[in-house]
């Protein structure tokens, strides 16, 4: 039996490679699981400007609800579900990108200081919280409010 070339082996691994560069985008951020009883208080003071991260919390039901924290370029700390308020049935939700959030189904994008602003039907859903000294603290109740996203 003939063992494969090195050449074959290589161009296999390069083309899974490949694949997984192309595919990656398109995955589920990962979310870092917080938890609390009547709010969720989470320190923001590291985040840079022009990014955000991806926040789950787990109901007593045990829905997963999926939040977004993202600083624009001028230091504000804006809170929106990682859900559209259109494509939100297929459950796509977004990725960010270069200080953009983008949403995962119908592509449209979103400056991180402009989240409010809708473009045709698709818009981040808002998510109710206040700052202050380094921390943005979410009421589980308006977490909970927004489950029929998920």
């Amino acid at each position: 039996m003939r063992r494969p070339s090195f050449t074959i082996i290589a161009l296999a691994a390069a083309f899974t490679l490949a694949a997984l560069m192309l595919v990656r985008p398109f995955a589920d951020p990962a979310c870092t699981a917080v938890a609390g009883d009547s709010a969720i208080s989470v320190a923001v003071a590291n985040l840079p400007d022009d990014t955000a991260k991806f926040f789950c919390y787990r109901t007593a039901a045990g829905q997963r609800l999926r939040f977004i924290l993202a600083r624009d370029e001028h230091g504000k700390v804006r809170a929106v579900f990682d859900a559209c308020s259109q494509c939100y049935r297929f459950h796509k939700g977004y990725t960010v990108a270069n200080g953009y959030l983008i949403c995962r189904l119908c592509g449209n994008r979103y400056k991180l200081g402009q989240l409010r602003r809708g473009i045709a039907s698709c818009v981040p859903a808002p998510l109710d919280s206040t700052a202050h000294a380094g921390r943005v603290r979410i009421k589980i109740a308006d977490l909970v409010k927004g489950r029929a996203l998920f």
